[in-house]
């Protein structure tokens, strides 16, 4: 045994004695530079040197370049190096037979006219030729190129860049060139303030002529071999001086690669850890009540909330803490399951609490837990921020006593004072609206309780692995018999009128409207409809007809949580509304969702908006109103009118838009890769994991000398991000 699998035992050891000392903060500071002490002493030799290396120390550089570089924060020649750039030019001359419409080209070409320039409005010029091109003749647009006027001639070779609009015969061009292109060129594009490419690249140059012989891989040799990805040393000079596409191909696969798989590295790294120190006392209940309680439903469940309610039950048996994910669509069924995992945490003597975001969201998982254990003697309670005085004293009092077996509440859960008996299950309602601290403080007032969450906001399994890689997923597709499917329209705002004969239809029928706008104010800059503009408009359209609310993220929680409940008990026919109630009205008996300027959300906003109503037996509808005429917008919304499964409206949102803010204030959630792309990278994404957890599961990382560039990367990481106790 060496003397750095020595360091990894001891690193073991001393997990497991923070875990179970009482002052844990204090051995954890002790713990954590201990640990930085063994990691700096027995591992560098796989440090990367070049983060040492400050870049005053490249031979030649300078000051006025040094402080152009620490204005971009880089600091040392790895941060130098790892300035990658963000896109490249091609200047690749091509066939034009072969070149499609509107397609971005480079072709040399021998001028056959003499340039006509022109000035078609002040400071604003034009100027045409023509070339031949092998057998074609093009004509050449160039703007605002006075200084070309008198250069270009008849006979003489050009390098034209630019757009080839095929049915007009033109490039539009975008460079010039007064010479044939020596030989096929590729540009490097970097995102610089103030600071010329040419002179960047030169201090590049400087330090790879200087420093090379100390870039040392990350990628250990056997992952390198085979997937036949350059080392190292060539991929510094590929990303930055490429000479063809077929480096810049190279760059790509190992960069993508790389980051991939230490990201996944790290995820499953977490889970396991998680799994092997987070030790808890097995639950133990009784099966048979738990069946019981399942069969006396008025409803019977869907596959696939037997599947995730088998698993949850699974995991509150085991010798480790559970942390589950559940996601799936407004209306799928994953508050039943957690009812059921509550029932199964009290049968096994312990207390369970669900958090969510608001007050109205609480209430109505307080009513379907009464409703469900009517007959029970389990005691539930709600804690809110309204809830205050004597109320609020006597429940915390009852709490840390043990005398209330479920609590549901907002943030008031995680406040000071609020303390249990025996907790053992905390349910996170909408997980994404919490951040990770606020979701570690409920979790840390019980002794490793079991944790779930719940996500309406169905993402791709290959992406929910990736982002809730530190947790077990779990999916529900599936929805429940009877329910109807949400009628989606996409309209132009011409059309207006029609809907406003369609709400009084609906309010006619007993029955509720939400109007949703993307803005609160009007704005100078965007021609868009906003939510008091709208207000008004519709008070006027219905005076003394029907009651029209406003709803908005600049009102108060209190002034939010009162138009909500009016809504909600039917005071409010008309709620126009912001993005705030997205999540956290429940109302049955609203059927129609109008959203006006619909080209200003994502497909899976929209999916989520439109989940508030279709939440009954009753028929609903969706109506999307946009006058946006363009092809890729048009096509986006109208996947709402056709497709109403979350996951598939998921998967076609994240193929248009990216991955986006899907997580909301998760702090660890997706990093900010360099060239890897969650999406279109998929098939690398899925060979990465599979690697990351064959170096898990084996221990091969942590005992395999081959490996110790990554396991060191993955402790730096952890000490880094101040996750090595979290």
């Amino acid at each position: 045994m060496d003397i750095i699998e020595s360091s990894y035992i001891l690193l073991d050891i001393v997990f497991l004695f923070v875990k179970y000392c009482s002052s844990t903060n204090i051995y954890n500071l002790y713990v954590y530079y201990g640990i930085i002490s063994v990691i700096s002493h027995v591992k560098d030799d796989y440090m990367d040197k070049l983060k040492t290396i400050k870049i005053e120390e490249i031979k030649g550089i300078t000051k006025v370049m040094i402080n152009h570089l620490h204005n971009h924060n880089i600091y040392t020649v790895s941060d130098l190096l790892f300035y990658f750039p963000y896109r490249y030019e091609n200047y690749e001359v091509i066939n034009l037979n072969r070149a499609e419409n509107n397609e971005k080209v480079t072709v040399v070409g021998e001028v056959i006219t003499e340039p006509v320039f022109y000035y078609y409005r002040a400071n604003r010029s034009r100027l045409t030729f023509s070339v031949l091109i092998n057998d074609l003749v093009i004509k050449v647009v160039a703007f605002n190129r006075d200084f070309l006027r008198n250069k270009i001639h008849k006979k003489m070779h050009v390098t034209i860049t630019g757009k080839f609009e095929k049915a007009k015969g033109q490039i539009v061009a975008q460079k010039l060139t007064l010479k044939p292109l020596e030989s096929d060129k590729i540009e490097a594009v970097y995102s610089l303030k103030n600071l010329h490419k040419t002179y960047f690249q030169n201090v590049i140059r400087k330090a790879l002529d200087q420093y090379a012989h100390l870039i040392e891989d990350e990628l250990p040799l056997p992952l390198i071999k085979k997937y036949r990805l350059i080392p190292s040393r060539d991929l510094f000079t590929f990303v930055h001086f490429p000479v063809n596409n077929e480096q810049i191909r190279q760059v790509m696969r190992r960069v993508k690669y790389e980051e991939l798989l230490k990201f996944q590295l790290k995820m499953l790294y977490l889970k396991s850890r998680e799994h092997k120190y987070l030790l808890k006392q097995p639950k133990s209940y009784d099966e048979k009540l738990v069946t019981k309680f399942i069969e006396k439903l008025p409803f019977q469940l869907t596959n696939d909330q037997i599947k995730v309610t088998n698993d949850i039950l699974f995991d509150l048996k085991q010798n480790y803490q559970m942390n589950r994910i559940v996601q799936g669509d407004v209306g799928s069924g994953k508050t039943v399951v957690a009812i059921i995992a509550l029932y199964a945490n009290y049968l096994s003597k312990y207390q369970g609490c669900l958090m969510a975001p608001t007050e109205i969201l609480a209430e109505q998982h307080l009513k379907s837990l009464k409703e469900r254990f009517d007959n029970s003697d389990l005691v539930i309670e709600i804690l809110t921020s309204s809830i205050t005085g004597k109320t609020r004293l006597d429940i915390l009092k009852r709490l840390e006593n043990g005398e209330i077996d479920i609590i549901v509440g907002t943030h008031a859960l995680i406040s000071e004072g609020v303390n249990f008996n025996n907790l053992g299950l905390t349910i996170i309602d909408e997980q994404h609206r919490f951040g990770v601290n606020q979701r570690k403080v409920l979790l840390d007032k019980g002794k490793n309780c079991d944790a779930l969450f719940l996500s309406a906001t169905p993402i791709p399994r290959t992406l929910a692995l990736t982002a809730f890689g530190d947790m077990d997923v779990s999916s529900i597709k599936e929805m429940p018999k009877g329910r109807k499917i949400v009628k989606t329209y996409l309209i132009k705002s011409r059309l207006e009128q029609r809907v406003v004969q369609f709400i009084d239809q609906i309010i006619s029928e007993k029955q509720q409207v939400y109007i949703i706008t993307p803005l609160i104010e009007e704005s100078e800059k965007m021609d868009l409809e906003n939510a008091l503009d709208v207000y008004e408009k519709y008070k006027a359209y219905f005076k003394d007809k029907y009651q029209v609310g406003l709803l908005h993220g600049k009102m108060t929680n209190d002034e939010k949580e009162k138009v909500m409940k009016a809504f909600a008990s039917n005071e409010i026919n008309i709620l126009v509304s912001t993005t705030v109630v997205e999540v956290g009205v429940n109302v049955l008996n609203a059927t129609l969702m109008v959203i006006i300027d619909a080209h200003r959300f994502g497909l899976a906003q929209l999916h989520q908006l439109r989940g508030r109503v279709g939440r009954s037996d009753k028929q609903s509808f969706c109506i999307l109103v946009s006058d946006y005429e363009q092809d890729k917008t048009k096509e986006r919304l109208e996947i709402l009118t056709k497709v109403n499964n979350g996951f598939e409206i998921s998967e076609a949102d994240l193929r248009l838009r990216g991955p986006g803010d899907f997580f909301g204030s998760r702090q660890s959630g997706l990093p900010e890769f360099k060239m890897a792309d969650l999406v279109n990278d998929f098939a690398i994404l899925e060979v990465a994991r599979d690697d990351a957890e064959m170096l898990i599961k084996t221990n091969e990382i942590f005992t395999n000398p081959e490996y110790f560039a990554l396991k060191y990367y993955l402790e730096q990481e952890l000490i880094d991000n101040n996750e090595l106790f979290n």
